[in-house]
């Protein structure tokens, strides 16, 4: 997790490659969108929430449950 306002300390973990949980492309993790999906645990079935990071925002949304969707008005 990334918790500073100053960007040279982060500079190395924004370069860092990813792969989308959604189409499974590869790109870097600061060109990526960080948002608090839902997912669904496969163990229990129980849908939870935590940080994933997409490549883009047409991913996010494509993931993300239209129904939760609507919670975060």
């Amino acid at each position: 997790m990334l918790h500073s306002l100053q960007p040279k300390h982060f500079s190395n973990d924004l370069r860092t490659p990813r792969r989308c949980p959604e189409c499974k492309r590869r790109f870097r993790y600061g060109n990526g969108i960080v948002f608090l999906a839902h997912y669904r645990e496969l163990m229990t079935g129980e849908t939870r929430q935590g940080l994933m990071c997409f490549c883009s925002t047409a991913c996010l949304l494509h993931w993300e449950p239209c129904t939760m969707l609507g919670l975060m008005q």
